[in-house]
């Protein structure tokens, strides 16, 4: 089974529609920039995306800086468990020694996006790391400008 990522999805969009080659399935960060881009799925689609919608109006941003070290993503990720958050999307990397991580978080089942954004700014300061969350829909907000 190949893979049709963020990265890679443009590849297989002929005039305004996905085509589907035999042995591939979309990741969710396929998904969502076709949705985003409002791209026609084929009818008998064979994939993971969700039928509906993505609603972002309960997630979050986090972006997690610092000098690398061992337990960065096992103390944020454990650190939004606790919360009951959901990260629904993460990506890491290391560049010359400075660790940086997005994550995307569904904070539908927290207590607030406040005390989300407290807590995780905590865990990161016990962590020696710089933490921001921001609301998804602000990032939606920045694109369409």
């Amino acid at each position: 089974m190949k893979l049709i990522t963020s990265e890679n999805v443009s590849k297989f969009i002929k005039n305004g529609k996905l085509v589907l080659k035999p042995g591939y399935t979309l990741a969710p960060s396929a998904c969502e920039y076709l949705r985003r881009s409002k791209i026609n799925m084929p009818a008998n689609r064979t994939n993971n995306c969700p039928e509906d919608k993505l609603d972002t109006s309960n997630l979050a941003v986090v972006t997690i800086q610092g000098i690398d070290k061992p337990g960065i993503v096992a103390g944020m990720s454990a650190a939004v468990a606790k919360l009951k958050g959901n990260i629904t999307d993460i990506s890491q990397t290391i560049l010359s020694g400075v660790f940086v991580m997005v994550m995307v978080v569904d904070i539908s089942k927290c207590q607030s996006y406040e005390v989300v954004t407290k807590s995780l700014k905590a865990a990161g300061n016990k962590l020696g790391v710089e933490v921001s969350v921001r609301l998804y829909s602000i990032f939606e907000a920045m694109h369409r400008i």
